[in-house]
């Protein structure tokens, strides 16, 4: 295959090709104009200005008809905005910032309704006849859409049934026997001749039978000699020498400005929808009072022990539910906006993951503020502001490693519900063997034991039972009820978390570790699973 008597390697196509998606990746809270800068910031040159990429949009989104919508927000199920037909031009802008020579589009006008078809298709037409080759797939075209299409490729069952000029169409099936009824649309009426009919065997059968035949007739034409002889002549003219094919490639946008790209997109997007934002900041705080006024304020009696062993459940637990949460509600879209976008060479899963890591730090940083300053003090926990310090950062570190682990899960997966499923096992299994607060370490089965090693939450719960139960001292009386069992915190960790005041600086270089770890795991999830092509 050759272009412009060059063959068509895979960097020729890379640099001259551009693929349309059926199915509109878009960004719902962004303008067009918006989605569009965006898209040229990591598309364009390193070295093109800004008053470069802004004249390049213009450009685009006048030959593509959105300049009346262009400040229009994109919009999705809830908050309406721009038509389908409208988002499908905007899908088809992004690809034309790099003029490409050669635009693919998979089915762009399936969803849409015919009036909106046919405007699109005649967009199409205009750009084909301005210099650019448009290939695209279509079901269903209505009949003065066929009138616009310059060549028409029929396939069935993988043969070419026919290829040739439009005008041709007609003619040439005629000549086979099966002439265009009147009024009737070409494309649909030789659609439904060149499809198998598998209802009953004997159909499948026949139209087997009818297809072999027109694949036949068509190699047995004058059509598919010219068009043969058209491209033998081509072959001989185009170009051998590997030098003469090389594709001058302009210099990619660096890392830095990619990276920063995808920020400033990720913030204007929870910035402009109200739910994210909310979820992201404020949902963690809605569960402060629930454990407010299930626990009250915790004493230093023998019952407060039990009380604060169940705060550090909740505590813990809480902030990394929602990490998990706010991964499965808020992270599909950007992911299939990675997929389309990764598919276009635009950037690595590293720089995605890395740059999706920077976006949701400060929200985890914010929003477990909020969660920790008001449960520690409002519940009477160890009094103590390096205390609190340190409780606060464990349970930072626990929200942001489970949306990692979502993410990383959401790269294995590609359902998301599957996805949340597998986190949410992962999660309460870490909890139950791991965490030392539902049962006795000591208590639980061998492979048990080695298994809690490889938990997030050993290390973490042990951090900050230490954390709270250190130079705690217990009130002790003469009731028979309230046996004075351990006079102080010291006491209480030796029973239970035996060994655990000497191991501190080490459990919080291994929960260090796994927040390492928990940004390599999506990384190499999205790296070795590779690119998914969306439809």
């Amino acid at each position: 295959m050759t272009l412009n008597k060059f063959e068509c390697t895979k960097d020729f196509v890379r640099q001259t090709t551009a693929y349309v998606i059926q199915t509109d990746r878009l960004l719902h809270t962004l303008t067009v104009r918006e989605t569009l800068m965006y898209a040229a910031l990591l598309r364009l040159p390193s070295k093109t200005t800004e008053k470069e990429r802004n004249d390049k949009v213009d450009t685009v989104v006048q030959r593509m008809g959105l300049n009346p919508v262009k400040h229009s927000k994109v919009g999705g199920l809830i908050d309406r905005g721009i038509s389908g037909g409208e988002k499908r031009r905007v899908t088809i802008a992004i690809q034309l910032l790099q003029d490409p020579s050669i635009l693919l589009l998979d089915e762009p006008t399936t969803g849409l309704d015919s009036y909106t078809a046919r405007h699109l298709v005649t967009s199409l037409a205009e750009l084909a006849h301005k210099g650019t080759i448009v290939i695209l797939s279509i079901h269903q075209p209505r009949s003065d859409i066929f009138g616009l299409l310059d060549k028409v490729a029929l396939m069935s069952t993988g043969s070419m049934v026919y290829y040739g000029n439009t005008n041709k169409l007609v003619e040439h099936f005629t000549l086979a026997g099966y002439p265009c009824p009147q009024y009737a649309n070409p494309l649909d009426h030789y659609v439904d001749v060149a499809s198998v009919d598998r209802r009953t065997r004997e159909r499948e059968i026949l139209t087997t039978q009818k297809i072999d035949k027109l694949v036949q007739i068509y190699k047995d034409s004058l059509i598919f000699d010219d068009m043969r002889q058209e491209v033998s002549k081509l072959l001989k003219h185009s170009h051998k020498n590997v030098r003469s094919m090389a594709v001058s490639r302009p210099s990619k946008p660096g890392v830095f400005r990619v990276m920063g790209t995808l920020l400033s997109r990720c913030y204007r997007h929870t910035g402009r929808d109200r739910s994210i934002y909310s979820s992201r900041m404020f949902l963690l705080f809605s569960f402060v009072p629930f454990i407010c006024l299930f626990l009250l304020q915790m004493g230093t009696d023998q019952r407060s022990i039990q009380d604060r062993v169940g705060l550090i459940y909740q505590g813990t637990s809480v902030p990394s539910y929602m990490g998990l949460m706010n991964g499965f509600y808020l992270f599909p879209p950007l992911r299939d906006l990675y997929y389309r976008e990764s598919m276009d060479g635009l950037y690595s899963s590293v720089t995605f993951v890395i740059s999706y890591a920077l976006y949701v730090a400060p929200f985890h940083v914010f929003s477990t503020f909020l969660f920790s300053i008001s449960v520690y003090w409002a519940t009477g926990m160890y009094n103590d502001w390096i205390k609190y310090a340190v409780f606060n950062a464990v349970l930072t570190i626990l929200q942001f490693v489970y949306e990692m682990l979502t993410i990383g899960a959401m790269g294995f997966f590609l359902d998301p519900r599957l996805a949340i499923n597998v986190t949410t096992l992962i999660m309460t299994f870490g909890y139950l063997i791991s965490s030392g607060l539902i049962r006795r370490m000591d208590n639980m089965l061998d492979i048990l034991q080695w298994l809690s090693y490889a938990g997030v939450h050993k290390y973490a719960s042990q951090i900050v039972v230490v954390n709270e139960f250190q130079d705690l001292v217990f009130d002790c009386t003469n009731s028979t009820t309230d046996p004075c069992q351990y006079r102080n915190g010291s006491a209480f960790l030796d029973a239970y978390f035996p060994g655990g005041e000497d191991t501190i600086t080490r459990d919080a270089g291994i929960l260090t570790g796994f927040l390492g770890f928990f940004i390599l795991l999506p990384i190499a999830t999205y790296t070795f699973r590779g690119g998914r092509n969306l439809h």
